[in-house]
């Protein structure tokens, strides 16, 4: 269950294709944090998103905490999905708050970086450690519970 989407091999990701603007990241002032809305009666809190990843990736390495590196679109049903059922989920929310950098990319917003990629489809998920390199992927909806075991890459790699 995908969007149709750029279809290529996803060997060289958003954390290899930006290393050439990393020099530059640390000249980018500030970062556009968008929290995905709080549902009813969850007290967890909202996702911190960052929409440009340079901020994001900055964010990571001071932090040492890995990426989770959300890629949308628009009009993308699957997508649309994602943020309604699996972003909004408490238990994710609050894993992420916890232990994760949350980044967000579109085409609207972040095209520069994602022309250098090859997206097979929206929507996108990657887990990155705060190095650069991609620990895990996921291509199309993400269900909480398949999120959780995507999640579980980064705790692999802290072992």
């Amino acid at each position: 269950m995908v969007c149709s989407g750029q279809y290529a091999l996803l060997a060289i990701v958003v954390l290899f294709a930006v290393s050439s603007s990393a020099a530059r990241a640390a000249d980018l002032v500030g970062s556009y944090l968008h929290p995905v809305g709080l549902t009813g009666s969850s007290a967890e809190p909202a996702i911190d998103w960052h929409d440009d990843f340079d901020a994001g990736w900055r964010a990571a390495k001071q932090s040492g905490r890995p990426m989770v590196i959300f890629i949308t679109s628009r009009r993308c049903r699957y997508c649309d999905a994602m943020k309604r059922d699996t972003w909004t989920d408490g238990s994710i929310r609050s894993r992420l708050k916890n232990g994760f950098v949350a980044i967000r990319l579109s085409p609207d917003r972040n095209a520069d970086i994602l022309r250098r990629i090859h997206v097979p489809a929206y929507p996108t998920t990657l887990i990155g450690h705060p190095d650069g390199k991609v620990l895990a992927h996921k291509v199309g909806y993400q269900p909480p519970g398949a999120l959780h075991q995507l999640l579980g890459a980064a705790d692999q790699s802290a072992n």
